[in-house]
């Protein structure tokens, strides 16, 4: 076997020895360095870096031991072996060969075979040994690429999968992963009219691989919720959208809801997310429990995908919690859920509402005991308040409303049958409309308000005859909208037109809509309690509107209204 290329130190005070050992080494092919004592050793190993060391014991200026340990500690994360040269075979000093940092030892006089065989066995070490190394730092170096993208990509995560509104008074939240990234999302954000659109999500898997399915999910929700879509139209846009990219082993377990204000309801979608909470201030007790009817998103599309939603009254003060179920399924180091039950004792045991969230977030902790996270973990606390929820808009216009234009004329109209009108909602379309054509910088909120009552207005009590009184009772707004889905699920005739007009007028416009249904219409000459002495729910639409707009105007048996708002 030729060793061509390798080059080996020898370093002997005694000259024949050095001749002996190059002669020998020279055969079989190594390049030979030759070093008279141990400094010289040391020089040389510095300068030209060799592959293997023979190093005499006994020699002037420095001995063996102390170039081996100045070799050794020089030759970093190398493995260069040395083997030394010795006339002696008594232990002690083999020993001290050793604790030096030699690798193996080969007595005087030399045997050609066995020094050979030596340096082949400590060559083959060197080799596999400076391999592992090369391997190892590469690993390293991958690792810290790896954990750098990650870094970034989390960054970036973050920012995409914004957490809206997490921050408001009326919120409480946790979200905790068991990993970098998170399974489970958390999304809030204000709706253009008010209140809160809210969505707790819980993608199958961890990790990178199941937050990936978080950057569709939040896009649909910020982008819908800012054009004023419902939660039934942006769960089903959602859910194609996630039928569409996921796996089939995958999909999000998910609840969303919408706090509104003007109607005092929590509507709810709930798919595979644990049960809804709602907590009474003023009984201090849960007093519903919204069970998941929906399959999660992602597994079943067209008509076999449900946007039906639960409605539930709200009073000022209730708590809405929603978590994942990471919650309930922590486990502590001796292997118990924490379960229901216990979270129900927390809500049992409280005499404090205000501070419940941290109770059962404390509590929580406590249970887990330091154990290991075994599942992402995400909960929301909600208060309904409702000053806090009618002036809680998306603050940014440009969502819904972009820069305005200067003002020109131009109109549009829109004629709905009850095919559209069942299936869907025109009122984001025709907003987003009205903004490409003109944009109302500033006017957003109060604009999305005129629109939403009018079409409301129109819907509710011209095409679908509900009657107002029903919010006068003490359930009466979860019976009115429950009875508001049914009609609608079943509709069959009727039209609503909408016309709008536009035109330049003292440094603004003047701004025409017009609503015409199909219903049989109400008496609009009756007279009405005023907007600020009417502390009822029902008949309050209509008030808002005329309050908002310079004019409204009644026409036909009061299906017919036209509504006049001049901007500058």
């Amino acid at each position: 076997m030729k060793n061509t290329g390798l080059t080996v130190l020898v370093a002997d005070d005694d000259i024949p020895n050095r001749f002996v050992l190059q002669a020998i080494l020279d055969k079989q092919g190594f390049n030979v360095l030759l070093a008279d004592d141990g400094l010289q050793a040391v020089e040389i190993f510095e300068r030209e870096k060799p592959d293997l060391v023979l190093m005499d014991i006994r020699m002037p200026n420095m001995d063996g031991y102390e170039a081996t340990q100045i070799i050794k500690a020089k030759s970093g994360e190398m493995f260069v072996p040395i083997i030394f040269l010795t006339a002696t075979s008594d232990s002690e000093g083999l020993a001290k060969c050793v604790e030096s940092g030699g690798d193996d030892f080969l007595t005087k006089p030399y045997n050609h075979v066995l020094l050979k065989a030596r340096i082949d066995a400590l060559l083959r070490i060197r080799e596999l040994y400076n391999t592992v190394q090369s391997q190892r730092n590469e690993l390293a170096s991958h690792q810290k690429r790896l954990d750098r993208e990650r870094e970034l990509a989390s960054k970036l995560f973050s920012n995409i999968v914004e957490t809206g509104s997490l921050d408001l008074p009326n919120i409480n939240s946790m979200l905790s992963p068991m990993s970098l990234f998170s399974g489970d999302i958390l999304l809030v954000a204000p709706k253009p009219s008010g209140g809160l659109h809210v969505l707790l999500g819980d993608f199958t898997g961890h990790g990178l691989a199941a937050a990936t399915g978080a950057l569709p999910v939040s896009s649909v929700f910020y982008g819908m919720t800012a054009k004023g879509f419902s939660v039934p139209e942006i769960v089903a846009e959602i859910n194609e959208k996630l039928m569409a990219i996921l796996p089939v082993d995958m999909f999000l377990a998910a609840c969303m809801i919408e706090m509104n204000p003007s109607s005092h309801t929590l509507s709810i979608w709930n798919g595979g997310i644990p049960p809804v909470l709602i907590y009474s201030e003023y009984e201090k007790k849960i007093t519903k429990e919204i069970e998941p009817r929906h399959l999660p998103l992602g597994i079943a599309g067209g008509n076999s995908f449900s946007r039906r939603v639960d409605v539930v009254e709200m009073h000022e003060g209730d708590r809405v919690y929603i978590y994942s179920d990471g919650v309930t399924e922590t486990v502590n180091p001796d292997g118990h859920m924490y379960g229901r039950g216990r979270l129900g004792e927390v809500f049992e045991k409280n005499e404090n509402p205000g501070i419940l969230f941290n109770e059962i977030y404390d509590n929580l902790k406590e249970f887990q005991a330091g154990g290991e996270q075994h599942d992402d973990v995400a909960m929301i606390e909600l208060q309904y308040q409702q000053e806090l929820l009618e002036s809680m808009v998306d603050l940014k216009s440009s969502l819904v409303f972009s820069e305005g234009y200067p003002p020109s004329s131009w109109s549009l109209s829109m004629e709905l049958d009850a095919n559209i009108i069942r299936h869907f909602d025109p009122l984001p379309l025709l907003i987003q409309s009205v903004n490409d054509l003109q944009g109302f910088r500033g006017k957003g909120q109060k604009l999305y308000t005129v629109f939403s009552e009018l079409f409301s207005n129109s819907l509710e009590h011209g095409i679908l005859e509900l009657d107002s009184d029903l919010k006068k009772t003490a359930d009466g707004f979860a019976r009115y909208y429950t009875e508001r889905q049914s009609k609608l699920g079943e509709l069959v005739t009727g039209k609503i037109k909408i016309d709008i007009k536009h035109s330049p007028k003292d440094g603004g416009g003047e701004l025409v809509i017009r609503f015409e249904d199909s219903g049989k219409g109400f008496d609009y000459r009756a007279k009405r309690t005023a907007l600020e002495d009417n502390i009822t729910h029902s008949g309050r639409g209509m008030q808002l509107i005329q309050s908002l707009c310079d004019q409204v105007k009644y026409d036909g048996n009061g299906n017919i209204v036209e509504a006049i708002y001049h901007w500058k």
